[in-house]
């Protein structure tokens, strides 16, 4: 995954954490705002344990000549909490009191202790109430807590609590709010940032690309589309020259054709025209022209069709080890005893007499002829070409003559298929394939061919293979 795809996690990440803190910290609040009070003694305890001490605390009362009394662990209790009690009986009077502060009744209706039940407070104390019974006889005992403890202590109803729900219902209210507001800001941002790219993409499919240095989370994709953008101009000059370099090279094809097509037609319209009498001997010289001329247009043909199956790896291969020394010496004599040829100055040397290598006789052998007939061609006849092969480790062939050499343009396009070289002199025929497929060849045997070469100074091309 791209760095762009971690940081748009890490984006919708980052704000639903933030929501999720929001939430676990609105938790915590309600847990300790509204589900924990802070007992006198400064500990925390459930918001119900003023409930639960009171009904517990009926446990804490016993009867002693039916008079109600209250343990010394009770007594305890009621002292560690700073609370007070009273134990009241049928006639509403406090039969039983311990730390009753200022202005709290020692007598009550009936009437009276239904209402402290029902609001929870009696003068400023927030109270809770309980019953215990003896001897058939029930005795009602009022436990006071401060006021602070049940400001703090909220009952869902809102009863006890009345601005618990106004609180509740505000903190909800905020998250959605967050909520609606995040998702708005990071749809907006990620719509901002899409239709940017959306733009990108375009100008990149248009050729108006214009390279984008980007930091934030899509840097990455920015810097995907700076290198596809690179790499498309590149491309298009390359086809651009690619398809003008074969057009070129058509034409070349097309007029090299035509050559010999012409005196093919021509003496062939005077051997079937009844009104030009000709002798034997201008068949025999007419036949010897039309022959060489379609030798010529064979040639031309064979090497497109040669080009393009090993371009497109349709030519069969049949390797069988051999010799390479003798094979390259053999391939040089041969080219020594051409005609054309046969005064040229081709010097072979050689650091053993046998190298031995898996090879296709005839493919290699044109690889070879091509390479050899290309420097005696385009230099004069005075030129020497000396041919070397040794073996360490692998096998290194040199062809280099001291020639005419070639220019850098000339050298850079010397191995392509549709290029024809500027210095060719009056050899200009050719259908400028030579080369090409002789470096098609040789990698197909898994060799590499390399040229030097420097105007006056003559050429030099490196064949490899691996043992």
């Amino acid at each position: 995954m791209k760095k762009s795809g971690y940081r748009s996690i890490f984006h919708i990440y980052l704000i639903f954490f933030f929501l999720l803190i929001g939430m676990v910290l609105f938790v915590i609040g309600t847990v300790f705002f509204t589900i924990t009070i802070q007992k006198p003694n400064g500990q925390l305890g459930r918001s119900d344990w003023p409930k639960n001490f009171t009904e517990e605390f009926s446990a804490q009362i016993i009867f002693v000549d039916g008079k109600p009394q209250v343990k010394q662990a009770g007594l305890a209790q009621l002292q560690e909490s700073n609370l007070w009690l009273q134990i009241i009986d049928e006639n509403g009077n406090a039969v039983f009191t311990y730390n009753t502060p200022q202005g709290v009744p020692s007598h009550y209706t009936y009437a009276e202790l239904l209402g402290f039940y029902e609001t929870g407070s009696v003068g400023n104390q927030s109270i809770f109430t309980e019953s215990a019974r003896n001897d058939g006889r029930s005795w009602v005992y009022v436990v006071g807590f401060p006021l602070d403890i049940s400001k703090v202590t909220m009952y869902l109803d809102g009863n006890k609590f009345s601005t618990g729900k106004p609180i509740f219902l505000s903190l909800i209210a905020a998250m959605v709010l967050v909520v609606v507001l995040s998702g708005l800001g990071y749809g907006y941002w990620m719509t901002k940032n899409m239709s940017r790219l959306t733009i990108a993409v375009k100008d990149v499919a248009n050729r108006a690309y214009l390279p984008i240095i980007d930091q934030g989370s899509f840097a990455d994709v920015y810097i995907s589309l700076n290198t596809l953008d690179t790499e498309i101009k590149a491309s298009d000059i390359a086809r651009e020259q690619n398809d003008k370099m074969r057009e070129e090279w058509i034409a070349n094809v097309t007029h090299d054709l035509k050559t010999p097509l012409s005196p093919i037609r021509g003496y062939a319209e005077l051997m079937v025209d009844p009104q030009y009498p000709i002798t034997s001997d201008e068949i025999v010289k007419y036949a010897q022209t039309i022959l060489k001329n379609t030798v010529y247009a064979q040639i031309l043909i064979d090497d497109l069709k040669l080009t393009y199956q090993l371009q497109n790896e349709m030519f069969p291969i049949h390797k069988e080890q051999g010799n390479l020394t003798r094979f390259i010496k053999e391939t040089v004599i041969d080219v020594l005893n051409h005609p054309d040829y046969a005064t040229r100055n081709i010097y072979f040397s050689s650091c053993a007499d046998s190298t031995w290598f898996d090879f296709d006789p005839k493919l290699l052998k044109r690889a070879f002829n091509n390479l050899l007939i290309n420097a005696l061609v385009h230099n004069s006849e005075e030129t020497k070409l000396f041919v070397s092969i040794k073996s360490t480790g692998n096998i290194q062939i040199c062809i280099s003559d001291d020639g005419k050499g070639m220019n850098g343009d000339e050298l850079h396009n010397l191995f392509s298929r549709y290029y024809r070289g500027t210095n060719t002199g009056e050899k200009a025929e050719g259908t400028g394939l030579g080369l090409a497929i002789a470096k098609q060849i040789i990698e197909l045997h898994g060799g590499t061919i390399s040229v030097d070469s420097k105007l006056n100074f003559g050429t030099s091309f490196y064949i490899t293979f691996a043992k």
